[in-house]
């Protein structure tokens, strides 16, 4: 009996996923479209994450991302007007869009897979983030998915033409996050 419970004692403890927080100021979310084949970089200077991660416990691992549409910032004012219109992201209507991700995969030692939903304009559908993990104080997440504009209903209408707007849009992060 007294060897039970030193064995219990001695077991190792089960690993949980560690809580972090965003530090916005050395933290970056983008995106990349093209335009009759010109391509042009923009980043949301307004977004928020709650990131729960650990490769060892990827079962309890957990991204939940909110983004301020109307923080969209593409370098050229006409775009980024248009971009924040009905026909695009609609922010009078809705002015955030969400990430939330609950399935991890793990392609290699410190690159990832998370398998989220991403909700634009009130349509949500699934999306996975490609990542890097660099543990430490801060801990780095270096990230990208490709997404289809259209399955969002973003740029829909006379903007539809893939001919002037490219459908693919390259979403790209790069997070530094303390525990």
């Amino acid at each position: 009996m007294m060897r039970v419970a030193l064995l219990v004692l001695l077991l190792p403890l089960s690993v949980v996923a560690a809580d972090y927080r965003v530090d916005t100021t050395q933290s970056q979310l983008g995106f990349v479209g093209s335009v009759q084949g010109e391509a042009f970089e923009g980043h949301f200077s307004a977004f928020a994450a709650d990131i729960r991660f650990d490769p060892e416990a990827l079962a309890d691992s957990r991204f939940e991302v909110r983004i301020d549409l109307g923080s969209a910032d593409s370098q050229n004012e006409e775009r980024d007007s248009t971009l924040k219109g009905e026909d695009f992201f609609a922010v009078e209507r809705i002015p955030q869009a969400r990430y939330t991700a609950t399935r991890f995969r793990r392609l290699d030692a410190d690159r990832f897979v998370a398998d989220g939903e991403l909700s634009l304009r009130g349509i949500t559908r699934p999306v996975s983030l490609s990542f890097r993990w660099t543990p430490g104080n801060p801990a780095r997440l270096d990230g990208e998915a490709e997404l289809a504009r259209l399955d969002f209903s973003v740029g829909a209408g006379e903007w539809a033409d893939e001919d002037t707007i490219a459908n693919a849009v390259r979403v790209f992060t790069s997070l530094r996050l303390t525990p």
